[in-house]
């Protein structure tokens, strides 16, 4: 196996209304309740299948190659999305950045949904679908300006108990589901990654030593009461936890580049939340989901000696979303949210004010120290309205506004949403959405004291999609969607002195805003879904992705393409049902390169003959080489009288192709660069007892 280098840990350690892609369960994957066993409540039936071809179900998504048993690692298959080549631990959708979208785990926003690998914090025995709002969403979701991901975990079986082993290469797992009586259950979880227990194997170099191994944790649990049919009380625990460290050796390369990094790099993210929800169906057809919720976060992040940043955050939410049918095809929709935000922020830095449209952040250029500690807590209030009305047989219009004030920059948003959907012929359907939103700091250092700039505003979207979709058959669907997205007060680093500020003093210029809302950007493209239903024993997918993203540095007037410009991509996954017992599946993805900003010289430094500082090139002016891929996967079931088991195994990158992502450049003067590829084709075995 090749083996790791310390380039490619780098980047791991330092880390209802707008036809959105949903990703259900079927009715034949968890036993629910049905309402049709109330006499007291009149059911209408829809006739058709249980899963509509515009998803793809879990049960699919579990046994994508390359994602683990992980349906929302997944995601990666869908159109649009992309994890960098590897590079990032969470995705990022349609030209935007993996910061700009929120996350919600069963009715809440949660602090983090994906690990450090990629692999999501969600066991699979509990996931009951989740819906990739990639643009132009409905007014129930806030906080962001790129993507939602909503996943829901299933209720607990009332009836059977079961024990769930799972055990691989990367990760090992408990689940335990227990019903108490007919109406009540609850059921727990409990991960952690075992490749910290390996990992030293694999490395090669000698630069660095870990002071922390790469590793995490993460744990859920559930319990409900359900009195009737039409109603439900939910208690529900989640958490999650991701650290690691590495110290470079005196005479490695990267304290040659950068002295400041002496003392290593070291981070920890963790989050803890419980949470209530009341849900509730009553006989005039008005529903409603209510809830409270408590979410601590806390992210710590040293580099070198004495550069420091501690968060920790403690959310309290409370929420509730409304449906009223207002008559036969006519549904009124309606929510509130309220939350307090109390912050401790401290940290110390000496370095200069960094972001991704600058190359260079090396602490060794720090001319100023910034500390900060502070106390503060942030009020945010949402109210959503949405309206769904089909005006006609064949024309659905949902127009909504959500109306929020966020009190820690002081500011009152009034954002429309509007979609639409136009069967112009039997099987072909043409949608349409509108919205704008505004996303809250994923980095709160920028807006913070001393360490940003308190008078920085909230980023803002405006989100623009249409698309046609036509049913070839009962299982076979193609979709064409187009989308345009542009991005308003994006934050941006202070400019270069000699490049902007020439006539400033060094006094004058340190006096300036450290960020300030100086950028903007555009998004567009083009995406191709065809989705294969099980029939004949096998399914399957198949996307195509065109666009393009660009940003502007308002500051400089620079207009670039975005670090996260791929205009290619394309997914094909397949799955085959051998038999009963016996299931093969391929996936295949192609994407363009990662846009890099290479490096093109280097010169001394007047001060200190033994550092050099790198020449750079345009902002991401030179692509890696395409990224391409074959994973395949087999599943094997055993079942005995009381208890059955999975063999599962996976060949990532089956033809062994050495994917570039990124550049390392070696000595203090940066002269050689070699390439940094992703992993070689890697065997991964697992097993799943089910008890």
């Amino acid at each position: 196996m090749k083996a790791l280098s310390s380039s490619r840990l780098l980047p791991f350690v330092a880390t209802m209304f707008a036809s959105p892609l949903v990703v259900a369960a079927t009715q034949d994957e968890f036993s629910e309740p049905s309402l049709a066993d109330d006499p007291d409540i009149e059911v209408v039936e829809v006739l058709g299948v249980t899963e509509p071809i515009t998803s793809v179900s879990p049960r699919k998504l579990l046994r994508v190659p390359g994602a683990g048993n992980d349906p929302l690692q997944a995601i990666e298959s869908l159109p649009g999305v992309v994890f960098s080549g590897g590079r990032e631990s969470a995705p990022a959708v349609r030209g935007s950045s993996p910061d700009d979208n929120a996350y919600y785990i069963d009715f809440f926003p949660v602090g983090y949904i994906f690990h450090s690998d990629s692999s999501s914090i969600l066991n699979d025995n509990v996931i009951d679908g989740f819906i990739l709002e990639a643009a132009a969403f409905g007014p129930e979701y806030n906080g962001s300006t790129a993507a939602v991901i909503d996943a829901s975990s299933r209720s607990p079986d009332f009836a059977t108990p079961q024990a769930v082993i799972d055990v691989s290469l990367l990760k090992a797992g408990l689940f335990i589901e227990q019903p108490i009586n007919s109406e009540q259950g609850f059921y727990l979880s409990g991960r952690q990654s075992l490749f910290q227990y390996y990992i030293d194997a694999l490395l090669d170099d000698e630069d660095f030593q870990f002071t922390t191994l790469p590793e995490y944790y993460d744990y859920q649990g559930k319990y409900e009461y359900q009195p009737s049919l039409t109603e439900s009380l939910v208690v529900q625990v989640i958490g999650s936890r991701d650290k690691a460290g590495l110290k470079f050796d005196e005479d490695s390369d990267e304290l040659a580049q950068d002295p400041g990094l002496e003392g290593g790099i070291s981070s920890e993210r963790y989050f803890n939340s419980q949470a209530i929800v009341w849900d509730k169906f009553y006989g005039n057809g008005l529903q409603h989901q209510s809830g409270l919720s408590q979410l601590e976060e806390k992210f710590q992040l040293t580099i070198g000696q004495g550069n420091f940043v501690d968060v920790k955050t403690n959310d309290y939410i409370l929420r509730s979303q409304f449906s009223q049918p207002l008559g036969i095809n006519h549904y009124l929709h309606w929510g509130a949210e309220l939350s307090e935000s109390h912050a401790s922020i401290k940290g110390s830095y000496s370095g200069p004010p960094c972001d991704e449209y600058n190359p260079d952040c090396r602490l060794v250029d720090g001319e100023e120290t910034v500390t900060l500690h502070e106390n503060i807590v942030i009020t945010s209030v949402n109210l959503n309205v949405a309206d769904s009305w089909q005006a006609t047989d064949n024309w659905t219009i949902t127009p909504g506004v959500l109306v929020a004030q966020e009190d820690y920059t002081d500011e009152l948003f009034i954002e429309p949403k509007l979609s639409t959907e136009w069967q112009v012929a039997p099987g072909w359907n043409l949608t349409a959405a509108y919205g704008r939103y505004h996303n809250f700091p994923d980095n709160f250092g920028q807006y913070a004291k001393n360490f940003g700039n308190p008078d920085l505003k909230l980023e803002t979207a405006t989100h623009y999609e249409t698309g046609i979709e036509h049913e070839l058959r009962d299982d076979l669907l193609i979709r064409l969607e187009g989308y345009y997205k542009t991005m308003q007060r994006l934050v941006i680093a202070r400019a270069d002195q000699q490049t902007v500020y020439p006539d400033l003093s060094d006094e004058e210029y340190l006096d300036l805003p450290r960020y300030t809302n100086d950028a903007s950007g555009e998004a567009w493209g083009m995406e191709l879904f065809i989705n294969k239903d099980l029939s004949e024993q096998w399914y399957g997918w198949a996307s195509v992705a065109w666009s393009r993203t660009r940003r502007t540095n308002e500051l400089t007037n620079e207009d670039f393409r975005y670090s996260y410009d791929q205009p290619l991509i394309v997914n094909l996954v397949a799955s085959y049902d051998y038999s009963d017992v016996l299931s093969l599946g391929f996936k295949w993805r192609y994407q363009s390169g990662q846009l890099v900003t290479p490096i093109i010289g280097a010169e001394q430094d007047a001060n200190d003959p033994e550092l050099y500082n790198p020449i750079y090139g345009a902002l991401n002016s030179e692509r890696l080489p395409a990224y391409h891929a074959l994973d395949v996967r087999a599943d094997r079931n055993f079942f005995y009288s009381h208890w059955e088991m999975t063999l599962y195994g996976e060949i990532l990158n089956l033809y062994g192709r050495n994917n570039v992502t990124g550049y390392r450049y070696k000595n203090a003067d940066y002269s050689e660069r070699e390439d940094v590829t992703d992993l070689p084709t890697i065997v991964s075995l697992g097993v799943k007892i089910r008890l």
